[in-house]
């Protein structure tokens, strides 16, 4: 059986809001692959489907942050959530063919490279973020 949420300290940002919406996203991907080994493709289906409109806005979330901060290396961000959403339609169409082991194979893919993009992309981004507040107004 898959681990049911594959998250790790090493993974925490220190940042509240993003932690919380990477454990989520994590967490999805593992109740995906929960689905399809416990044969409830129905169930898949529909956990797949909110991945997806998850991944999506938790990714314009990070892009408006990028966005808002000027960050330098936005565009290569920006473009590595596009794969990871391309990923997950990949899933889809894998299980909408009945393919449920590439599906399975998949989504643990997407897991692992989820991981490793938020232990460096997004941990730079974070670093990057606070670096460029101002300094908290002394009264």
């Amino acid at each position: 059986m898959v681990e049911a949420h594959a998250w790790n300290e090493g993974l925490d940002l220190s940042h509240e809001a993003m932690d919380h919406e990477h454990h989520l996203q994590i967490a999805l991907v593992s109740g995906f692959a929960d689905a399809l080994e416990q044969r409830r493709p129905w169930l898949a289906r529909r956990v797949v489907s909110q991945l997806y409109a998850y991944s999506a806005a938790h990714f314009d979330g990070e892009e408006l942050l990028m966005e808002a901060a000027s960050y330098p290396e936005r565009d290569a961000h920006a473009g590595e959530h596009q794969e990871f959403l391309a990923h997950i339609r990949q899933i889809e169409r894998a299980l909408d063919e009945g393919d449920e082991g590439v599906a399975l194979e998949a989504a643990l893919d997407l897991r692992q490279a989820l991981a490793a993009h938020m232990n460096d992309a997004d941990r730079r981004l974070v670093a990057a973020t606070r670096a460029a507040r101002p300094p908290a107004h002394q009264a």
